[in-house]
């Protein structure tokens, strides 16, 4: 993972995600990140993360929409 958030990445996750978001706003979330994302590259911290398998989702929005 690049040390730097750009806005450019903010909007592929944007999209992949189907999320619209506008340049001036994928900017402003990557200037947010980007200053943690600094301090975890500096004490190399890993971060592990977990994928929800898809199934959870489609739990979770059926009990959503009772």
């Amino acid at each position: 993972m690049p040390d730097e958030v750009t806005p450019e990445r903010v909007l592929a996750i944007a999209a992949s995600a189907r999320f619209p978001l506008d340049a001036t706003t994928a900017a402003r979330v990557a200037r947010a990140v980007n200053p943690t994302l600094a301090r975890f590259a500096k004490e190399r911290i890993d971060l592990a993360l977990e994928v929800e398998p898809a199934t959870f989702a489609v739990v979770a929005r059926t009990e959503i929409g009772r």
